[in-house]
């Protein structure tokens, strides 16, 4: 039987050996024999590996966010870093994997898990559902002419930020940062994700009146059209939004093209020709449901109602069985039942429906849930279709 279990000390080059072969095989590997040599942004997570006969045939990192979710922050592990070397495929560690990092999760009492796929058919599988996609912007530097009309506002500044102004940055963040699945960022996030995460981004803010209104987070990329790539813009206003892009506007000596990673297409309506502006819409990251009944019991409802819910979960067998959620005066209670169910969904779509990624009736239309239009009316008021957008790599 596979053993799960943390990353020794001991084990750490092997642990990281296998990542390089699974994420970057083509690239020189030079071995990391010690957690002590580990890049600082590689520190914040927590190494797990599957071992058959003491050897380590899969691996996973998790991370522990705090994710805005239906009124609050909530706990979701994050993970990370799952890889399985080819000769040890079509095993199922994998799956196993993932089944007992799901166990580990409900016995920290973390009710949600979120991932950024490499391919999500695979992870669908598995019982995630997909919750958010990414919007990228490009242009060139010239289709943000309309700046050029605008005159700078008086007394204000573009500065070159540090890791020590992170509560600043903070601040911006968290106003521009209030849709579904937004992070409550912790200092070390700052400093060892945003700052430093595998590149050595640029990191500026527009103050005005010596007060900082916005931010963006980029880097300069020497590829066939040499391109400003910004990972992450923050700005109080529709001021500071306007200026940010200014400061993009004033790179046209430097870059060919501009992409912006948001979740709007606010760009192609303040430019003059948005023929100008290319839009893609990529799948974003996914999530799934840890523990059915105390996930459903610790959320905030918009409206009362009462469903029995058939769980289909392939992998978490404490959630593969029948639930009763009630909701009664803003109070919910979910608990395991034997009546006949309202409702037959698998847990990928259940954790769709509850972040509030496409609504109910999209999930229905999709095919992973079955219910009357009565029971579906409830699920929506209980579940209303929310804005969410998972901003954070990792």
């Amino acid at each position: 039987m596979p053993e799960y279990r943390p990353i020794s000390e001991a084990e750490y080059e092997e642990y990281t050996r296998l990542l390089h072969y699974a994420f970057s095989p083509a690239e020189t590997y030079e071995p990391t024999e010690s957690r002590d040599d580990a890049p600082e942004w590689s520190t914040i997570a927590e190494e797990r590996g599957l071992y058959a006969d003491e050897e380590l045939v899969s691996t996973v990192a998790h991370y522990w966010h705090a994710l805005w979710l239906r009124g609050a922050y909530r706990d979701v592990a994050g993970v990370a870093e799952v890889s399985t070397p080819p000769k040890h495929r079509r095993n199922g560690y994998s799956r196993r994997l993932l089944s007992e990092s799901l166990r580990e999760y409900r016995d920290r009492d973390v009710n949600f898990a979120a991932l950024w796929p490499f391919n999500h058919s695979f992870y669908r599988k598995l019982g995630w559902g997909r919750c958010s996609d990414r919007i990228s912007i490009a242009c060139g530097p010239a289709a943000l002419g309309f700046v050029d009309r605008i005159d700078p506002p008086v007394h204000s500044d573009f500065v070159d930020l540090e890791a020590d102004r992170w509560a600043a940055l903070d601040r911006v963040y968290q106003n521009g940062n209030d849709h579904t699945l937004a992070m409550n960022r912790s200092e070390e996030w700052w400093r060892k994700r945003v700052f430093d995460w595998r590149t050595d981004p640029y990191v500026v803010g527009w103050k005005r009146d010596g007060e900082l209104r916005g931010y963006l987070v980029y880097t300069i990329d020497d590829d066939d059209q040499r391109t400003m790539a910004v990972d992450e813009l923050g700005a109080l206003d529709t001021e500071a939004y306007t200026e940010l892009l200014r400061f993009c506007r004033y790179h046209d000596s430097q870059v060919d093209r501009v992409t912006i990673d948001t979740n709007d297409v606010l760009v192609s309506d303040l430019v003059d020709d948005p023929s100008a502006v290319e839009i893609e819409i990529c799948p974003g990251a996914m999530i799934r449901i840890v523990d059915v009944k105390r996930a459903l019991s610790s959320l905030s409802y918009p409206a009362d109602g009462s469903v029995v819910l058939e769980v289909i979960d392939g992998i978490a067998e404490w959630n593969d069985r029948r639930f009763r959620l009630a909701v009664e005066g803003g109070e919910p209670t979910c608990t395991v039942t034997g009546d006949s169910p309202d409702v037959t969904v698998d847990i990928a779509t259940l954790s769709r429906i509850v972040v509030g990624y496409r609504g109910v009736e999209r999930a229905t239309r999709a095919g992973g849930l079955r219910a009357s239009r009565t029971d579906l009316e409830t699920l929506t008021a209980l579940f209303p279709e929310t804005n969410p957008y998972l901003r954070e790599w990792f």
